[in-house]
């Protein structure tokens, strides 16, 4: 795999004794990273999808998550933010994509956030801005640190660790737990 820094030094010598025209042309010759990810919902509809080339999102792409995230009791598809998205694959990235990320809930309606016990009444679930997930083997404590280090890292996230999944959400920086008794 060629990272990033190493590759730039590189381009940068040869720019350097070419002149800039050819920095120019090796930098256009550069492919753009290209970003993924692999998610279930509760319903077992699953995608696995490049959604992002460089800094340009794939609508096509982003249009089959907010589907795969939308409220399934209510079949509505809210907004996603495509930072949600990046989170949640660079989570993903994190257990090398072998798996997809399970997605217990995405977007919820007014209605669906409020039938079910102990939601937030403001929850950023409510602007497509959350998604509690969890990964097949990974224990919800492990995911729950990876998901708290990055809000650490970037500052900024919402983590909320529960039994069974992790709630996150690209809202402000802070941290809960919710284990009953």
């Amino acid at each position: 795999m060629i990272r990033r820094r190493p590759f730039l030094l590189v381009d940068a010598a040869a720019a350097g004794t070419a002149g800039p025209s050819a920095w120019k042309r090796a930098s256009a010759a550069v492919a753009a990273p290209e970003r993924w990810i692999w998610a279930r919902n509760q319903a077992g509809e699953e995608v696995a999808v490049a959604y992002r080339t460089g800094d340009a999102y794939k609508p096509q792409a982003i249009a089959g998550l907010r589907r795969l995230l939308r409220d399934l009791r209510e079949e509505v598809e809210g907004p996603l933010p495509p930072m949600l998205v990046d989170m949640l694959s660079v989570v993903q990235e994190r257990w090398g994509y072998t798996q997809p990320l399970l997605v217990g809930s995405g977007y919820r309606t007014l209605k669906t956030n409020r039938s079910l016990e102990g939601a937030a009444p403001a929850s950023f679930h409510l602007r497509g801005w959350a998604a509690d997930i969890s990964v097949r083997g990974v224990p919800p404590l492990d995911l729950g640190l990876a998901v708290w280090t990055l809000s650490q890292r970037f500052g900024f996230m919402g983590v909320g660790l529960y039994p069974g999944f992790v709630h996150l959400d690209v809202g402000p920086r802070r941290a809960w737990t919710r284990f009953g008794a």
